[in-house]
């Protein structure tokens, strides 16, 4: 049954493809572009908009293939695709990477078979740069990353509109992650499908969205407010005495709506697991053993079944 619903959700990730390629053939002008990527990996430290114009493809196995070090840069993909498929699944290469850097956008890439697909941080609290801040990763498709499909740390950012797809076979990794943000990052309708183990590991954790705050490392930076809306997260294994967390919460002033979360079966783990303080309404959670978890508020309105 693993094999068939691997290939499933393979599927949908190749039909994801699909439809960046067409996207990618339908780009009609690159006015905005201050460079092009035509190979990595690459240091971009040239503020703008940087475009790729074709597929890239790299067999390293521990490079940033996209290295961001400057302010105020968008990379824009324009439907092409970014990719670490020959390197094989002991890969520890990151597809788009930035640290300590403000104002990042990612936006219309598909970006494939890298251990971490996108990178975009800022120093922890006293880690020498100040956190980032409005980063936008925005319409991008995210398709069998080995351990981290998208990741944000920074004040004031937003990640939206993206599919995160068939992620995990981490030689011996213990937990995949669809989508984590640290920080006052808004996540709002993403897809989040498909988080798998190597099939080798006895015990395997998957992690939908995972949002948290500063407090862990600095109480006296603790953004509130963050929203997580509109999400679909489905599909997440779970193996041995792990547990399987479709929206999981650590942070304060959290505010989570209208998100679906479902498995196939019945999964130990929750819909949506809180740890701090979260406003929870209007969700709905299928075949988890708890629909909510922790320290939730339940303001209505919200379905487990």
């Amino acid at each position: 049954m693993r094999a068939l619903r691997s290939w499933a959700i393979a599927g949908l990730a190749l039909a994801a493809l699909a439809g960046g390629a067409s996207s990618a053939s339908a780009a009609s002008s690159y006015d905005s572009c201050v460079n092009y990527i035509d190979a990595v990996p690459i240091v971009i430290s040239t503020p703008g908009t940087w475009c790729l114009r074709h597929d890239v493809v790299t067999n390293a196995t521990g490079i940033r293939a996209i290295d961001i070090e400057t302010n105020n840069l968008t990379i824009d993909c324009n439907g092409f695709s970014l990719s670490n498929l020959p390197a094989g699944p002991g890969t520890l290469s990151t597809g788009v990477s930035a640290w300590g850097y403000s104002n990042i956008t990612v936006r219309n890439c598909t970006i494939q078979r890298f251990d971490v697909g996108i990178l975009i941080a800022g120093s922890p609290p006293g880690g020498g740069r100040p956190p980032g801040t409005g980063h936008l990763i925005q319409n991008n498709r995210l398709a069998q990353n080995r351990s981290v499909g998208i990741e944000v740390v920074g004040f004031g950012s937003v990640i939206r509109g993206n599919i995160v797809a068939n992620t995990g076979d981490r030689p011996l990794g213990g937990i995949g992650w669809g989508i984590r943000a640290l920080g006052g990052v808004d996540v709002i309708d993403n897809v989040v499908d498909g988080i798998f183990d190597d099939g080798v590991v006895t015990a395997f954790q998957s992690v939908g969205i995972f949002i948290s705050d500063f407090g862990r490392l600095n109480p006296d930076i603790t953004p509130s407010g963050m929203r997580i809306v509109g999400n679909r997260v489905r599909n997440l294994a779970q193996k041995g005495g792990a547990n399987s967390l479709g929206i999981y919460l650590a942070g304060t002033g959290i505010w989570v709506r209208d998100n679906l979360i479902g498995q196939q079966r019945l999964t130990a783990g929750a819909g949506v697991w809180c740890e701090g303080d979260a406003r929870v309404r209007d969700n709905v959670v299928k075949n988890y053993f708890q629909g909510l978890y922790g320290t939730c508020t339940d303001d209505g309105g919200n379905v487990s079944y």
